[in-house]
């Protein structure tokens, strides 16, 4: 049995594994965001985490 909170965190860890492959496939195929995007972006994901 998997807590409320636990179940959060770990489904937030697989978003995040989510969007560095999907960044890793656009590098791959030269395409993607720019740096200041993926920042906010990830701060934005990290500020939900708290």
């Amino acid at each position: 049995m998997l807590g409320v909170e636990a179940y959060e965190k770990s489904e937030h860890e697989k978003e995040l594994l989510r969007l560095l492959a999907k960044g890793d496939r656009e590098i791959e195929l030269d395409e993607g965001c720019d740096l200041d995007t993926v920042l906010t972006e990830a701060d934005t994901l990290l500020a939900t985490e708290s």
